[in-house]
């Protein structure tokens, strides 16, 4: 070590502890938009702004982030280091952003058009550009390793609440007083997380991520990743969510459903579905106030749908038809009252059409020659996973527009681009535009808009 290493010998070093190719090797280095693009990532889960660099808050850092990443982005595309995908996700998004100022549009009101586009718009161009480099499976793996990096961060925190009484910086947790006089103490964290729920919500999403995190799974790969997900479950029983808890339980369903036949996946999530719904009336006996009073905010929001079906009532306008101008805590409810019909379908394709490819990907990479093709194989199931935790708590939670959403829209569509590259290439796409988007899309769009609202009539 005295005398140094060589530039080869790094470079082998590198290759051999990340396995990692060489032209792997070479993308992750040199590619400055992914690079401004993890960052970004990483900044929206730290929030240093909020805790660590209070000088720095109300001055735009992500933005600056995503320009010096849109520069870069163009300067590669141009030198071909990157290609923009083929297929409906860009097109998908896009139609998402028309559709969230065609809300405000109807109601001519220029003050939320005006909102809408500009937080929007940041959500859905950044989707696009993460879209775009995320094109290979070491960058699956990195973006893994933010979600469970920054999770276990935040999962200190919330122990450090529990036991010393505080956090970082000295945060303090949130106390509740339960209606029967037993004070909680609830952990947090900040930022977007800057509630238990959206804490206990992110926590139980990154937990199949701790299994992404070598390119073997290997003895060594599940103890890693049970040793992670130790920390971060014990770390949602410090929120005492509700929705944390219903989060936790699809992953780990969706997990259990990971070690049966692949093809079974799609019939046993029906499964959970169906089993999730007829669970309402039951639940429905245990609900406490505050849950009651959201059933009743969800029907109080179905009403203003009713009303506006096709372009809802405006984004990010739900609440001013709530009583007391109360949040909606639902992400579904939220969406399709607020966007209507017309938002609500692009929203909801995005998530359900990116299952289905995740699915296919795994059904066809299951039996990859390659390391890294098994890898995506993997990969794409614990994706899934990781979106039905995130997807089944925002059935209690305000989270249809937030950026990690929009990342795991981002994981779920560029599997089936970075899978091409591990199949013959007169392959079929795994995504058929007429069958999937417009048929499965409109079905399962409309048919989630109904279960929802039976839901709700059994709660």
């Amino acid at each position: 070590m005295a005398q140094g290493l060589s530039g080869s010998e790094v470079y082998g070093l590198w290759s051999t502890v990340y396995g990692l190719s060489g032209s792997e090797v070479y993308g992750l280095s040199l590619t400055m938009s992914f690079f401004f693009s993890f960052l970004f990532m990483v900044m929206v889960f730290w929030r240093p702004q909020d805790w660590m660099f209070p000088a720095l808050k109300g001055l735009p850092i992500l933005d600056g982030v995503v320009a010096a990443a849109c520069l870069a982005l163009l300067a590669e595309i141009q030198q071909k280091k990157v290609k923009v995908p083929k297929g409906p996700f860009i097109g998908l998004v896009i139609g998402l952003f028309v559709a969230a100022t065609m809300s405000q549009i109807v109601h001519t009101y220029y003050e939320g058009l005006i909102k809408t586009i500009t937080e929007v718009w940041k959500m859905c161009f950044f989707a696009v550009l993460l879209f775009c480099v995320t094109d290979r499976p070491s960058r699956l793996k990195a973006i893994a390793a933010v979600f469970v990096v920054m999770t276990s961060i935040m999962a200190v925190h919330a122990h450090m609440q529990q036991k010393l009484g505080y956090g970082f910086t000295g945060a303090e947790p949130m106390l509740q007083m339960k209606p029967d006089g037993v004070l909680l103490v609830r952990s947090l964290f900040f930022g977007i997380f800057e509630d238990p729920n959206d804490l206990a919500q992110i926590l139980a999403t990154a937990v199949p991520f701790a299994f992404a995190l070598t390119w073997r799974s290997g003895a060594f790969s599940r103890a890693l990743g049970w040793g992670i997900g130790a920390l971060l479950v014990s770390a949602i029983f410090t929120t005492h969510s509700r929705g944390g808890m219903v989060a936790l339980i699809a992953v780990l369903g969706v997990m259990f459903i990971l070690l049966l036949p692949t093809r079974w996946m799609p019939y046993m999530l029906g499964v959970m579905a169906v089993g999730a719904l007829a669970l309402c009336p039951l639940s429905g006996m245990f609900l406490e106030q505050s849950a009651r009073e959201r059933v009743d905010f969800w029907g109080e929001a179905n009403w203003a749908f009713k009303r506006e079906p096709l372009f809802g009532v405006g984004y990010s306008m739900i609440s001013d038809h709530i009583g007391r101008g109360r949040a909606i805590h639902n992400a579904f409810v939220g969406c399709y009252s607020e966007l209507g019909v017309f938002g609500y379908w692009f929203w909801f394709t995005i998530l359900m059409v990116g299952v289905i490819g995740a699915w296919r990907v795994r059904i066809a990479l299951r039996t990859a020659e390659t390391v890294q093709g098994r890898y995506v194989a993997r990969f794409a199931g614990l994706a899934v996973a990781a979106m039905a935790g995130f997807a089944a708590s925002s059935y209690f939670l305000t989270r249809a527009y937030v950026f990690p959403l929009f990342f795991l829209f981002v994981i779920l569509w560029a599997l089936p681009v970075i899978a091409k590259d591990y199949l013959p290439e007169d392959r079929a796409p795994f995504i058929n535009v007429r069958r999937d988007v417009y048929l499965y899309g409109t079905l399962g769009s409309l048919g989630s808009i109904v279960y929802i609202y039976l839901s709700i009539l059994l709660l």
